[in-house]
């Protein structure tokens, strides 16, 4: 059987073939999940046109699966209005997040919203399920739908604090406040919670603005307009996201050159580095093709 990890990422993947409000048992990705013979996924949507989505399952290894969908535009060549279309959710700013009648932290509105719209589904499906003699619960998504993971991963943990509850997500951004980050902690979940970071990815910095503005600027100065932007000007990746109310939850796992997983202050600069490296050549395309769940995240992790 693969990798717990690839098993994960090909159920994030599964989840973008969820199609009015149904997911194809046979789906070759959710086929690669290992499901418990005999069952199939719960699947749920909600929202605007079905835009948050996800599905419960259980695995023949004993475990409960939560996946939760990423929405994201394709590119099309244009890598500011891309990203400018991204982050729609951010708009809204934070808001507070409440668990058992008590605020947990900030967390960005977009998110929030998106998880409690379809959480009463996800909740019903996993108190439906026998969870005596199951590993665990493993939460899963990529891009919003790892942004929503946390915030997934914290409700089931107060409903169910003495079961193992496992985090392993790819190409979040960052989603919630220090507040969050110090009480997600204390629930004693940051060690069992990891993000996967692919090499020139840049929705795991976002909503940090000055990211945006450096990749603006460099697709301006593309198009021949007249833009400085010198390398002594960018942020000391140690200090990269210190002014950002947004903060990273988990441990980091960066998938750097030739598929190598960094960790620590390394995987961290490291990632700075390869991202401005980027932008200051101009590899939009390169850039966007990094947040891809089937590239990388998966062939790598695979």
């Amino acid at each position: 059987m693969a990798t717990l990890e690839c098993r994960l990422i090909n159920a994030s993947i599964a989840c973008y073939a969820i199609k009015s409000g149904a997911l194809d048992p046979a789906n070759p990705n959710l086929a690669k999940l290992g499901l418990k013979p005999g069952t199939k996924p719960t699947v749920f949507v909600n929202g605007p046109e079905h835009i948050n989505a996800g599905f419960v399952a259980e695995t023949s290894d004993d475990w409960v699966v939560l996946a939760l969908r990423g929405t994201l535009p394709p590119f099309k060549g244009d890598l500011w209005a891309w990203i400018r279309d991204w982050l729609q959710d951010f708009e809204a700013g934070p808001t507070d997040w409440t668990i058992g009648g008590r605020v947990f932290g900030r967390v960005e509105t977009g998110f929030a919203t998106g998880m409690l719209s379809i959480w009463p589904m996800a909740k019903a499906a996993i108190d439906a399920i026998d969870l005596t003699g199951k590993r665990g619960i493993l939460v899963t998504g990529h891009s919003k739908g790892a942004a929503m993971t946390f915030l997934a991963t914290s409700l089931i943990k107060s409903e169910h604090p003495h079961m193992l509850v496992q985090n392993c997500c790819f190409a979040a951004p960052m989603t919630c406040d220090a507040t969050f980050q110090s009480n997600y902690d204390a629930l004693g979940l940051r060690p069992f919670t990891v993000r996967y970071q692919n090499e020139y990815d840049i929705v795991p910095f976002l909503p940090w603005w000055p990211a945006l503005t450096l990749a603006a600027s460099a697709e301006r100065r593309e198009r021949g307009e007249a833009v400085q932007m010198a390398p002594e000007a960018w942020p000391e990746p140690g200090n990269s996201a210190s002014d950002n109310l947004y903060k990273p939850v988990g441990i980091l796992r960066y998938i750097g050159p030739d598929c190598l997983i960094e960790y620590g202050t390394k995987a961290e600069n490291d990632a700075w580095a390869a991202l401005w490296q980027a932008i200051d050549a101009g590899d939009f395309r390169e850039i966007a093709e990094a947040h891809s769940a089937s590239g990388r995240y998966c062939t790598c992790i695979c």
